[in-house]
């Protein structure tokens, strides 16, 4: 399916783009001291803002892939002492009640500041700096991605329960 693979790629992206954030955060110490030592600018604005960049395509491209592997703060402890069925009754309505709304919500809210951000083609404020509308795309993006794989689960999950999942 199309969003599988989608949410696998932001999954593959976010992990790429998380190790790349901290060699770009080594070099940066290590650049400044170094560079300091040197007499040299060994870092830039660049290089600074690249690290939040990446930081943020592994947080928000990683949201719906980390839903997709069960990866996300549960409240197991109290799942745990429920029966099956329970269970699924309860991560669905947590899905409907908290995750769908807040993913929405941040949807919708998110697409003003960022479509004015692609407008403006906002850059940053510091010379040499990465161009901010890039950045801000990322936050209707992941949150999109994050509220279709809640809906697949939401789905999932109640098909489960019609199929009499959790009868155990």
């Amino acid at each position: 399916m199309v969003l599988d693979r989608l949410i696998r790629a932001a999954g593959w992206l976010g992990r790429w783009a998380l190790l790349l954030m901290i060699a770009i955060g080594a070099w940066n110490v290590v650049g400044r001291y170094l560079g300091l030592a040197l007499g040299l600018s060994l870092s830039s604005n660049a290089l600074i803002e690249a690290q939040w960049f990446l930081f943020d395509v592994a947080f928000l491209l990683g949201l719906a892939y980390t839903l997709k592997q069960r990866g996300h703060v549960r409240i197991d402890i109290l799942l745990n002492r429920q029966s099956t069925r329970r269970q699924l009754q309860l991560e669905l309505l947590g899905t409907l009640v908290l995750l769908l709304p807040f993913a929405l919500t941040v949807l919708v809210v998110s697409l003003e500041p960022t479509l004015q951000s692609w407008l403006l083609l906002e850059a940053s404020p510091d010379p040499g700096g990465l161009p901010r509308y890039l950045a801000k795309t990322l936050v209707p993006l992941g949150f999109l991605l994050l509220a279709l794989q809640g809906i697949r689960e939401a789905v999932a999950l109640r098909q489960q329960l019609r199929r009499g999942g959790g009868q155990s």
